[in-house]
């Protein structure tokens, strides 16, 4: 979206806005207006202990939806003077892809901070001057006030705007399952790999090199063990996935306990003898014909540990 499209219909209803609207503001009487219903959101990803207030947010949207100036500007002053969370859980769940005609904080927001990217998000807004910090909650609530009307479920438009609630939590984890089991070619013989998908397309490349530290497979070689244990099923021996077990790195799990790879007793016994197997991430096909892939980097991988007792 574009600062335009946010603002076009403005000037249209600027005659509905009178004289009493600001005399009320002036007063501390402000009206108030339909708004969507903003659940509180958990402080918690922010380091924060308690519940973040969504009203100001809900107040200055439901103005910027009526074109009432007063409203909307008393709503945006309370969210720049008091804490910054509450247009920080508005900032780190944008539901419009940004175009061009914002200020260049929001713009510098939205090409910098990754989405649930929570810590950089909070560090970004909390150290914003006063001025940048209402200019980036102004384009928040127009932001907002865009997309709002399109989230409403019923297209021919029997939502109601005060019975909307928007969901700021983050989504779940992506998927992965354990596909593969197979050997790879590796300097001076074979070595036992498995792969690992995404069916609900969830997982990426970009989601295993960044939040899972997945290297690139180089062809033809053999990584060190990274710091990820391989996850087999405890009976029928099958892997599932693999978790991560570095005491600096958040624990990890790629792969799912309920979804395990066939596994042939000649694979298990590899990968037990070796102690480590190759965990190829968003490989599709059969491992034998890995190396196109590789040689066009396409594949991130790493070495995993197998523990004796598995």
């Amino acid at each position: 979206m574009t600062k335009g499209h946010a603002r076009k219909d403005r000037a249209r209803r600027t005659a509905r806005r009178t004289g009493a609207s600001y005399t009320s503001a002036r007063a501390g009487t402000v009206h108030t207006h339909p708004a969507p219903v903003l659940t509180p959101v958990s402080g918690k990803p922010f380091g924060a202990s308690f519940t973040i207030d969504m009203t100001d947010a809900m107040a200055a949207i439901g103005a910027r939806l009526a074109d009432c100036e007063p409203c909307l500007a008393s709503a945006v002053n309370r969210m720049t003077w008091r804490d910054p969370f509450v247009p920080l859980a508005l900032a780190v769940s944008l539901p419009a892809e940004l175009g061009e005609g914002f200020t260049p904080t929001t713009t510098a927001y939205s090409k910098t901070i990754p989405r649930y990217e929570y810590e950089e998000a909070y560090l970004f807004v909390a150290y914003l001057e006063e001025d940048k910090l209402h200019d980036f909650i102004s384009d928040l609530v127009d932001i907002w006030a865009f997309a709002i009307p399109r989230l409403i479920q019923n297209p021919q438009g029997g939502g109601h705007l005060d019975s909307l609630i928007i969901d700021l939590t983050p989504p779940r984890p992506p998927f992965y399952v354990a596909a593969h089991t197979g050997f790879v070619p590796v300097p001076g013989g074979s070595f036992p790999a498995l792969t690992i998908n995404s069916p609900d397309l969830t997982g990426t490349i970009y989601d295993l090199a960044e939040r899972c530290g997945f290297p690139l497979y180089t062809w033809n070689t053999l990584p060190g063990i990274a710091p990820w244990i391989l996850q087999q099923h405890p009976k029928t021996r099958r892997p599932w996935g693999v978790q991560s077990w570095g005491k600096d790195m958040p624990r990890l799990t790629v792969g799912s306990p309920e979804h395990s790879a066939d596994a042939s007793n000649q694979w298990i016994q590899a990968a037990h003898r070796a102690g480590s197997v190759l965990v190829l991430g968003l490989w599709h096909r059969e491992v034998s014909s890995i190396r196109g892939s590789a040689e066009e980097h396409e594949i991130f991988a790493v070495r995993a540990r197998v523990e004796p007792g598995e």
